[in-house]
């Protein structure tokens, strides 16, 4: 396999950072009105954490190297389960979280994270680590999208008032909110498959 082929070439590059950049802006101002809506509120979040920044990453012509796989893992998974079940935490964490830029902080912990799993940014060498790093990662996602997708009741709090732009009640919001998250964690889940498999290596035992 050549370098041409296991890279994108410059032009590719723009392009594919120029996508990035717009799925950005585009949930930047998906995420002005939060009440308007739990389920377009999430679609904003799950895009600027699983679709921007893999685009992002592949798009930029110098990418991070040697990141600590554990500890972008934990801090993908924490912001995570915080973000989307804060009734587990002490509510000062949660009132000190949620006065934050979730947006950013969503975006910053994506970039971190898919930076393990995309060629020429990974510090894992092996496949199985790659599919293990992912499959860790996402799995938590997919658990809170079920959560919110059974739950009798209304998880958030601010939602328990409010009628979506929609005109449902919050708790069918929730459950599109739900299927948003799910959807939006298959492409890792994909992912993992496809390195625990062992498929899609070259002669040099890299994926991708």
């Amino acid at each position: 396999m050549t370098t041409r082929s296991k890279a994108l070439r410059s032009p590719d590059k723009s392009v594919v950072l120029l996508l990035g950049l717009t799925f950005t802006g585009l949930a930047a101002w998906g995420l002005r009105d939060p009440l308007a809506s739990m389920a377009s509120y999430t679609a904003a979040l799950m895009a600027l954490n699983q679709l921007a920044p893999p685009l992002l990453l592949l798009g930029l012509p110098q990418r991070p190297r040697d990141l600590d796989p554990w500890a972008a893992t934990l801090q993908f998974v924490a912001l995570g389960v915080l973000i989307s079940l804060p009734g587990l935490f002490d509510r000062a964490v949660v009132n000190a979280l949620y006065a934050a830029p979730l947006g950013l902080l969503e975006l910053l912990s994506g970039l971190w994270f898919w930076a393990l799993l995309l060629p020429g940014t990974r510090s894992l060498r092996q496949g199985w680590q790659v599919g293990l790093v992912a499959w860790l990662g996402g799995m938590p996602m997919m658990v809170v999208a079920l959560v919110w997708m059974l739950s009798p009741t209304v998880l958030y709090t601010p939602y328990l008032d409010v009628i979506c732009r929609w005109d449902v009640p919050p708790a069918v919001d929730q459950r599109w909110a739900g299927l948003v998250m799910f959807a939006a964690g298959l492409p890792l889940q994909a992912m993992a498959a496809w390195a625990l498999l062992g498929l899609g290596k070259d002669k040099q035992g890299l994926l991708f």
